[in-house]
């Protein structure tokens, strides 16, 4: 196995978790006079089209969603209420308490960090108010590209803004959206970050190596290099 020198990360239940309870959805639906429970199916259906800017954002989400939902809504009202109770939605979200520690010290190192992830312009915001991105070299964000993982020009755009070849960078994820069955296809190394999700016996197939969680990817990234060091 090749020496890895880059490692390209998810960020979703792999560096950051959702809490069980996140107000801002019925708080936005308040304001707005949406019937949550019409309009929030409406609006998880456009999940896709939003990570791959097909609906440019959660304001055009909200206006579509509440639309299907019997609702019109204009978007300055929406963006008034996504401003106003946005504080919420990054509360509702907590940072892997091992997540900063591997970043540090694999920057330290000397490892080339990218963030690649399928998400929107709201999930781009809240990675900046949880000040994640001054630990990476390079973020690719889905909508920004307009490519979902796995479709593999979102890991060619990591690697090529890296300056690392495939087989020289590790993908480390939970496995969901058949992220790392793409990174393989490529030739990227994969690790899975077992959350024990509905997804992850699946992500197992296409795992190089699994990991109890994020403290053991460094270790597994010494395993591989250290294997390579004695070819």
């Amino acid at each position: 196995m090749p020496e890895i020198n880059g490692i390209c990360f998810d960020l979703f239940s792999t560096l950051i978790h959702k809490r069980p309870h996140n107000p801002f959805f019925r708080q936005v639906a308040d304001e707005l006079g949406l019937d949550l429970g019409r309009w929030k199916p409406a609006y998880d259906e456009l999940h896709d089209e939003t990570m791959a800017a097909i609906v440019p954002g959660i304001v055009a989400r909200i206006v579509l969603s509440a639309r299907s939902a019997g609702t019109r809504v204009t978007p300055d009202a929406v963006r008034v209420a996504v401003d106003r109770h946005f504080a919420d939605f990054v509360a509702s979200v907590e940072v892997d308490p091992q997540a900063l520690p591997l970043l540090e010290r694999l920057r330290l190192r000397g490892m080339s960090l990218a963030l690649v992830t399928n998400a929107s312009d709201h999930a781009e915001w809240l990675f900046d108010r949880l000040g994640l991105r001054e630990h990476f070299d390079v973020t690719v964000f889905s909508h920004r590209i307009k490519r979902l993982k796995p479709h593999p020009e979102i890991y060619r755009h990591a690697l090529d803004r890296l300056g690392i070849a495939a087989p020289h960078c590790a993908f480390v994820g939970d496995g969901q959206h058949d992220e790392l069955g793409g990174a393989r296809a490529i030739g990227m190394a994969t690790v899975l970050v077992d959350r024990r999700l509905a997804h992850t016996a699946q992500a197992k197939a296409d795992a190089d190596f699994v990991v109890e969680g994020l403290a053991d990817v460094e270790i597994t990234i010494n395993t591989m290099n250290d294997a390579n060091s004695r070819l």
